[in-house]
């Protein structure tokens, strides 16, 4: 673990340098970031107040479930954005084929390669700040128990929006590119979670929570903290697996990934 963490920091070090070598870009990209989720955020906000209570969900609480989105989204694709967004291009150029001859599992030497993402400090300041907003207006306690609570929270989630890159990455193993199907199913379908999924069909519920485990990043840990219904007849119990769930499919999605690995034919390139 101690070596883990040495080689961590070294990679950090080596990307903050490598952005901050174009210093005016990499806060032009802070900015966008800003703008574009404060104006995700705006709307959200709008919408909720609009109705003044959605389902049960007030404002600020509604607000919780994208701060929490977002917050872990940053955790994760952090580590591993340019891991999946990265896979194709290295394989159309065979620079993938590199990674099979190295001495460690291409998947670790994978993520290390593609590097830490230090542009999603913008994601986290923005999510930390809707997420101050959000435990403001809720008049959240800050218990030991709460405290402890959101944190593993957030780290499930955050191993869930792992997963999500992780697997949506395999498909560059069979087209070597994007897929639209796949990317509504990993990328779209997570917007209903920025509502409390109550509000949606049955259907909708049933998939978000155990086909595509969305709502643990969320809506079933903020259910906890405030004290929510989830929906009728469902374990009483889910609300407290997000950890749980989150390491279980990070472990599905590098099996997926060697599954992926196995079926790849070399480009040639």
């Amino acid at each position: 673990m101690k070596n883990f963490w040495r080689l961590f920091s070294s990679f950090f070090r080596v990307a903050l340098r490598r952005e901050m070598a174009y210093r005016g870009t990499f806060l032009a990209g802070i900015i966008g970031q800003w703008i574009s989720y404060g104006a995700a955020f705006l709307s959200i906000y709008i919408v909720v107040s609009n109705f003044d209570v959605l389902d049960g969900w007030n404002g600020a609480e509604v607000l919780m479930l994208y701060g929490l989105s977002v917050m872990s989204y940053a955790v994760g694709a952090s580590f591993f954005f340019n891991f999946s967004k990265g896979l194709s291009r290295r394989i159309r150029s065979g620079e993938f084929d590199g990674s099979l001859t190295k001495p460690v599992h291409p998947f670790i030497h994978e993520v290390f390669s593609a590097g830490y993402n230090i542009g999603y400090i913008s994601h986290f300041t923005i999510s930390l700040c809707i997420m101050t907003v959000s435990l403001w207006g809720i008049s959240f306690r800050p218990t030991l128990w709460n405290v402890l609570f959101l944190i593993s929270a957030v780290l499930g989630a955050s191993l869930i929006q792992a997963a999500v890159l992780i697997a949506s990455s395999v498909i560059s193993f069979f087209t070597v590119g994007s897929n639209p199907v796949a990317d509504f199913l990993v990328w779209d379908m997570k917007e209903f979670t920025n509502y409390p999924i109550t509000i949606f069909p049955r259907g909708i519920q049933f998939i978000l929570t155990f086909i595509l485990p969305f709502a643990f990043m969320n809506f079933y840990p903020a259910s906890v903290l405030l004290k929510k219904d989830i929906p009728q007849g469902y374990p009483a119990i889910l609300p407290y697996l997000s950890p749980v769930v989150g390491v279980a499919v990070f472990f599905l999605s590098i099996v997926l990934w060697n599954w992926g690995l196995a079926h790849y034919k070399s480009t040639g390139s």
